[in-house]
This record gives C-alpha cells, structure tokens and sequence, in this order.
C-alpha cells in the first residue's frame, strides 16, 4: 500500500483502502495493492478526507443567489418556447431541488461517470466475441480463464472501474440541458457558413435555398401563424448541427448547439405526426448525424430508420422518383444525395454493431451520383476547400457497398449458417474486393503506409478526419471478413477449422489498427472518441484473442508491446482531459486494455513458464 504509514481517523488506524471503503467491502491489506485494487488496476492508497468546514453566510447566500440564476434562465427558455406556441414536458431539476414544466434533456453527456459507463459497456458488447451473432460471451470468458489462469468479466470489471473512478476523481453531477430557440440572426451566420465552407460536400443535410426562404419569410418570428413544425425543426436543427461543426468559430463562441439540438427534440412528436416532406427528412438526418458522433448509436438508428421510411415514400431509393412534377425539380439531386447520406450511414451500423441495416440493397438504385468525387482523387484524404458541386460524403461510397455485402454474405442469419465452402468463397472475393478499392485510392493514401512505426510525422499532417476514419474502416472491413472464416481465436466445439491465413490477415488488421491509432493520436479527444471506440476496442480484443490462443507465436512480444503503446496513449489523454474537462471513457479505455495486458502475459507464463 501506499506510503509508509496509514493515515488515522479519529484516533484510529484506517484498516481499508479508498475503494474498498467506497465498495463498503473487507480490505486485505496485501502490499503493494490489495486483491480488490489488483484485480481493478488501480493504485491502492489510503486518503485522508478533510471534514468539509460549515459555510460561512457569504457563501450560503452566493449559492443560493446561483441557484436563482440557473432557475431564471430555465423559465426564460420555457417562455421562449410557449413565445413561438410550443409547450414542453415537466421535469424535476436535480441540481435545484425544484420541479419546473421543461424538455427532458434529451442529450447525455459521458462527460459523466453514469452515462459513460452505460455508453462504453453498449459499445464494447459489439466488440469481439462479445457481439451477439457469436453468442459466445460465456465460451469467451471460460477460455480465457482456462488459458491464463484468471477471470474476465468485462461488465463486472468495468463497474468495478466505474466505482475506483469514482473515488479518485472529481465526479459531476448530471446537469440538465434546457432547450434554446436560435435567433434568426444566429440561423442566417449559419446559412452563410455552410453555403461558404462547401459542407454540403460532406454532409448533404439541406437544401439551403429553400432554408433561406423559409427564414425570410419569418417562420421564427410570428409565433401566431399555424407552421409546419417540420419547418421550425429543420432550421433549429440546422444550426445546432453547424454551430456544432464549426464551434470555433468566433461568430459561434456563444452558441449552445445541445440547446438547440433540444429545441428540435422536443417538435419530434408533433413533426411525425404530420404529412411527412422533405423537411421532416432533413431534420431526422440532421439529428442522426448530430448524436451518432457523440456516442448515441442507438438513438441515431432510430432516427436512421425514421429517415429511411420517409425517403422510400418519396422515392429517394429510385434513380426516377415518384413525383417528376415542376414543382419538385430541385429536389432531384438533393433527394438522391441524402439518400447516400442514410446508406452509407445505415451500412456503418450494420457492420459496426452487427445488425440487420434499414435499407435492402435489391430495393435501391445503388447507381452513383453523377458529382461524386473521383475515385483517384486526394480529396478523399487531405485538408482542402470543399465544393457543394462535388460530393464527397463522411466516407467512401464503395466502401459502403462493401460493408453491405460483408454483413449480407458472412453475418446475416443465412450467411453465418452456410456451408464451409461457400463461405470461404465469400471470403475470397470480398477481401479481392476490398484489395481492389484500396488500390484505387491515390499512391500517397494507401493505409499500410501509415499503419507503421516508422512512417514520418510529416504524413499525417495534411491528413483530413475524413481521411483517418477511411483507413480505420479499411482495417476494420478487413478484420470483419477473415474473423468470419470462424471465431477467430475463440474456436467454438461447432466452428470450422480457421484458415490460417484469415487468422494472419484477421489478427494482422487489428495490428494495423493500433499502429495506426498511436501515429494519428492527434486526432483522438472526445469529440472524436465515439467515433473512433469501435474500431480500436475491436482490434484491441481482436489481437488479445490472438494472443491467448496462440501465446508463443513470434509476434507476440511486438504484439504486448503495441497494446502497452496503447494503454500509455490513452493515460496521455487521460491526463490531459484534467486540465480542460475529465472524460471517463479515456480512463476506462485505458484501464481495461492494462488487464488484457496483464492477462495474456499470464496466458503466455501458462503456455511455456516465463514472461515476455
């Protein structure tokens, strides 16, 4: 234990660390750590807690003159939304201890240690083996005890993770997000932004002229006149998503897109239940692409859902829409470009978390769009100024009919049941197809040049987000079609015998996926984590399968050393969430990688008595 002597409370000696105290549980007092701070990776130490001195007057009356000021700004939203003719939902204020009629907060944030923890363990169950199409979660954590000797149990652990955090670190309290209608002022600086930063490029999210009619019209200012709730959604929506987006900017320091954000969660009931456009559609994408970044996967595949439906009733699934009428000339391009929008989000949540994807290939005219960016092209990888003439898309098209026919062939009911042989032949010709678009990306932008520990600094410098994720979800489309030749690593009694070259291929994608995280650790904080999590928490378990099953491979020295590499990036950004705002999921990251390493050096004393 920590330090030379334990400190005393009351005139007694303290017989119990700081997490077993927490946990209300014995303490074994073993040195250097107890077995309940080994077995949660923590440092075990004994703090001393001063008693908290009574406050004195001042400080009473400055809390409670805060209190007054959270509860003004709370009614002023809830006047400006019964101002514009929309009443909200009561809720109970935690912070104040007083009921006031508002919007739920709709939006968590994992910033705090109860909805981070809820987040990483939905996150971590698509992970490896734990994905619910293997069904082999039990089979997992009995091999792993057999091949090292100790007990994995990730959701056990996780929470034990949860409780040590919480006792060494400042813990906030959930705080409510009260919804904000934008001003107009505030919408028309977001209208400008997108039109003059080309995000339609990125995100074909609306049509802007229509928006700009909508505003000049003054659908935010008369309050009186009956509107489409749609309408007002879109716009809210909207500017959270830019402001959002281009938060850095000077003409947004004083936005509040979770607000606003609220604001059009709130008009959702009334929105689906009017005659569905092209604005209800604007605004349930807006929304998915707003909350699947910030870990809400689950809540952006409902509104995905939502999306889908709408666009199928106005034939956005067909080269040829329904309605060819003059009145909805502008909406041929438009239509089709959020369509690809929807699929190639739809084919991310397919594969990611292996589930059924909303749109059926048969039924949707999988034909290009004509300004699509070239397939040669750098655009797809660098930091450049954008063009709403050419789409470009938060990932490559082709990439997404891949990732659709890798869960249709290998991962659906049918494909995962299928005869050894065919699936094998499914395997062959995805990875050929795979190999094929990786050969079409430009000769400076191919993954296995950056996914090293010698590629130079300078080769990420000019590297766009969009460029990063394309690679991640290389390795990741990689890893996905050779686990599938079995449980890669954690064979189950029923499974085929592995080709040994997917398990080389399968185990050398996760490989690539860590080196590849560690050199582009410049990207990685927390507003990019979510996106990020699912990749490298799949190779992290995907090399530690690896590891157990095959202890003395030659690899894996390197391979303890890339996942330790991993844990020591990640307490980096541990530590440097400190001096802004501490973000738990970087320390759960952090810690459960730390126990896979220590588990498979025990598989590897197991297997040939030494360590590595």
């Amino acid at each position: 234990m920590s330090g030379p002597s334990v400190p005393t409370r009351g005139g007694k000696v303290r017989s119990a660390c700081d997490l077993c105290r927490h946990r209300k549980i014995r303490c074994d007092g073993v040195k250097p750590a107890c077995e309940t701070c080994h077995l949660a990776v923590v440092p075990c130490t004994f703090t001393t807690t001063p008693s908290e001195s009574r406050k004195s007057t001042r400080e009473q009356l400055a809390d409670a003159n805060s209190k007054i000021r959270a509860l003004e700004s709370l009614i002023a939203a809830r006047d400006n939304l019964q101002r514009l003719g929309h009443s909200a939902p009561g809720q109970a204020l935690h912070r104040t201890g007083i009921s006031l009629s508002l919007g739920d907060s709709y939006l968590l944030d994992t910033h705090h240690i109860e909805t981070a923890l809820a987040t990483f363990r939905q996150h971590i169950a698509y992970c490896g083996p734990g994905v619910p199409y293997f069904s082999l979660r039990a089979y997992f954590y009995s091999s792993v005890s057999e091949r090292t000797g100790s007990d994995l149990n990730v959701d056990l652990f996780l929470q034990q993770l949860a409780e040590s955090y919480t006792s060494h670190h400042h813990v906030e309290e959930i705080r409510p997000i009260p919804p904000k209608w934008p001003t107009p002022e505030l919408i028309q600086q977001c209208i400008n932004q997108f039109s003059r930063s080309g995000l339609y490029s990125v995100f074909p999210i609306v049509d802007v002229a229509i928006l700009q009619k909508l505003l000049n019209g003054g659908i935010m200012d008369n309050s009186t006149e009956p509107n489409h709730a749609a309408n007002r959604a879109c716009l809210v929506a909207f500017t959270a998503l830019v402001t959002e987006l281009h938060r850095l900017e000077p003409a947004f320091a004083n936005a509040d897109p979770d607000a606003y954000l609220q604001t059009s969660l709130s008009l959702l009931p009334k929105l689906l239940m009017e005659p569905p456009d092209m604005r209800t559609l604007e605004t349930v994408v807006i929304i998915m692409v707003y909350i699947f970044p910030i870990g809400h996967a689950q809540p952006a595949g409902m509104m995905l859902a939502i999306a889908a439906r709408i666009l199928h009733s106005l034939g956005g699934h067909r080269t040829r829409q329904l309605d060819e009428s003059e009145d909805h000339l502008p909406h041929r391009k438009h239509l089709p470009a959020l369509f690809w929008l929807c699929y190639g989000f739809d084919k991310e949540m397919s594969i990611r978390y292996c589930i059924a994807p909303v749109m059926n290939d048969p039924d949707c005219d999988l034909e290009l769009p004509e300004n699509y960016v070239m397939r040669s092209s750098d655009y797809q990888f660098l930091q450049k100024t954008l063009s709403s003439d050419e789409l470009l898309y938060p990932s490559d098209l082709r990439l997404a009919m891949i990732k659709s026919k890798i869960y249709r062939l290998l991962y659906q009911d049918d494909g995962y049941t299928q005869d050894e042989a065919r699936r094998l032949q499914h395997i062959r010709e995805l990875d050929q197809e795979l190999s094929d678009l990786k050969s079409s990306f430009p000769v400076g932008f191919q993954p296995d040049a950056f996914a090293t520990e010698t590629a130079p600094n300078y080769m990420f410098h000019d590297l766009s987000l969009r460029g990063v994720n394309l690679h991640l979800e290389y390795y990741f489309c990689l890893g996905k079609i050779h686990e599938a030749s079995s449980a890669c690593g954690v064979p189950s009694p029923n499974s085929w015998f592995p080709l040994p070259s997917s398990v080389e291929i399968w185990s050398q994608a996760a490989r690539s996926t860590l080196l590849y995280v560690s050199r582009a650790r410049e990207f990685l904080n927390w507003h990019t984590f979510w996106l990020h999590a699912q990749f490298i928490l799949t190779a992290v378990l995907s090399l530690f399968c690896y590891m157990i099953t095959y202890p003395t491979a030659p690899t894996f020295s390197r391979d303890i050393q890339i996942l330790q590499d991993t844990v020591n990036l990640f307490a980096d950004l541990h530590r440097k969430s400190h001096e802004t705002r501490c973000f738990p999921p970087m320390f759960f990251t952090e810690a459960f990688i730390q126990r896979l390493v220590f588990l498979a050096q025990e598989a590897l004393v197991k297997a040939t008595g030494q360590r590595s």
